[in-house]
């Protein structure tokens, strides 16, 4: 397996949760709770660009900035974190309403990164946003 490989599998395996109404939500994981939202739903971070660590004002200072840019075309958003399920890892993001796969792919590209998270009603799909391509699948309330 290369490191492509055992990426993609990390992100396809993150649980990933978000506060809606002060109240911290499963989108993906055990006992996952139905999307707030019509699905599709995405999850988009602005941190750790291309997978490379950074420095965390930077990590902020960019989350801030892709948050505005939703606030101002007018998409709902939350508050999310996806994370490693032996809590190694952990990224903060937002969930997202009312985009499409390529939207969503065109704001990780424009913040540098290698994918975005698309869960349905049953399914997470790991999205590479190079060319908006499904890399992983898997059961959304596994």
């Amino acid at each position: 397996m290369d490191s492509d490989d055992e990426l993609w599998d990390l992100y396809a395996d993150a649980v990933i949760e978000c506060r809606i109404d002060d109240r911290p939500r499963c989108l993906r994981g055990p006992n996952a709770d139905a999307l707030p939202c019509d699905a599709p739903m995405f999850v988009l971070t602005a941190h750790n660009p291309q997978g490379l660590t950074r420095d965390r004002e930077v990590n902020i200072e960019a989350e801030r900035a892709l948050e505005r840019e939703l606030v101002v075309i007018g998409v709902t958003c939350w508050s999310a974190t996806g994370r490693s399920r032996d809590a190694s890892w952990s990224e903060p993001g937002v969930a997202v309403g009312g985009f499409d796969r390529a939207r969503a792919c065109e704001f990780g590209r424009r913040y540098d990164q290698l994918a975005v998270f698309e869960l349905t009603a049953d399914a997470v799909h790991v999205v590479r946003c190079v060319d908006a391509a499904v890399v992983r699948t898997r059961v959304r309330g596994e």
